[in-house]
């Protein structure tokens, strides 16, 4: 799940060092997955239709995988209309939410708690199904696709010094990055049985808007050199746990005293399972 974000010229090369290594991350669990469970679907889907030809069905169902694979705590649902007979739109909607799992320190700073972690993710796009790539109509095979997506992440927690003192209270830190994109989609939608469905977006470049915050909003109010510090160990912390959201702001750098918007390339990335009727 998710988006790659390249802020400026001058910092291309350094962006693409990061990108380069979480997209080989990414890519290496979507191969796992091809082997995993892909293929032999694949294939023995591919010796049903020797026998029962393929049934047209106007209307797919389906999950969202990709925020739980990368460590979210998620509940997407979508639902794809083909409007003829290789073209079709398709609406994903659904709570998001940074998970609590995963590194919560690093050499000077920990998390106490997580306050409070919701969100929201919206996607629709509209597919054009290959006629000369695919054996059968819409919903089915490799198809190219413009899409709308936007997140929403809200993310509160409390965080502290690991220094000598034991009673050094906690700050509490809200957390704000709203990313807005359009983009082209390159995917396959596998179905098994003329009822069930693995869709997969392989690519999808965008360009892409996003604004990032993170604001004091209780407990110890550090002194203005050590507020710096203690957000700074926050957006450490979040990206140890989460490597894709230091792409989202540029060479690591995070707004502390406001809320900008920036534009960048971005990609998407995603699995999904799915029923059709």
């Amino acid at each position: 799940m998710f988006s790659l974000y390249l802020i400026a010229e001058n910092n291309i090369k350094s962006i693409h060092i990061i990108s380069k290594q979480i997209m080989k991350n990414i890519l290496s669990i979507f191969i796992a997955c091809i082997l995993v469970f892909i293929i032999p679907f694949h294939s023995f889907s591919q010796d049903s239709l020797k026998t029962n030809n393929f049934i047209p069905r106007k209307n797919v169902i389906r999950y969202n995988l990709t925020p739980n694979i990368f460590g979210f705590s998620s509940a997407i649902f979508g639902y794809e209309r083909v409007v003829k007979s290789h073209q079709s739109f398709s609406i994903n909607a659904g709570y998001l939410s940074i998970g609590k799992s995963g590194k919560k320190e690093n050499e000077d700073y920990k998390l106490t708690s997580t306050k409070s972690s919701s969100g929201f993710s919206f996607a629709a796009d509209y597919r054009f199904y290959l006629k000369k790539e695919n054996k059968n109509p819409a919903p089915s095979g490799v198809y190219l696709a413009p899409y709308f997506l936007h997140y929403t992440l809200d993310h509160s927690v409390g965080i502290k010094s690991l220094d000598d003192n034991a009673t050094n209270p906690e700050t509490i830190v809200d957390s704000k990055i709203n990313i807005n994109s359009l983009g082209l989609e390159l995917g396959y939608q596998f179905n098994i049985k003329n009822r069930f469905t693995i869709d997969m977006i392989l690519i999808g470049p965008s360009y892409s808007a996003y604004k990032a915050k993170m604001d004091v909003v209780g407990g110890l109010v550090p002194p203005d050199g050590e507020l710096d510090e203690t957000l700074e160990a926050l957006r450490d912390i979040l990206f140890a746990k989460y490597p894709w959201l230091e792409t989202l702001i540029d060479e690591g750098e995070v707004d502390i005293k406001g809320n900008r918007t920036h534009w960048g390339m971005g990609f998407r990335y995603v699995l999904q399972i799915g029923y059709r009727f």
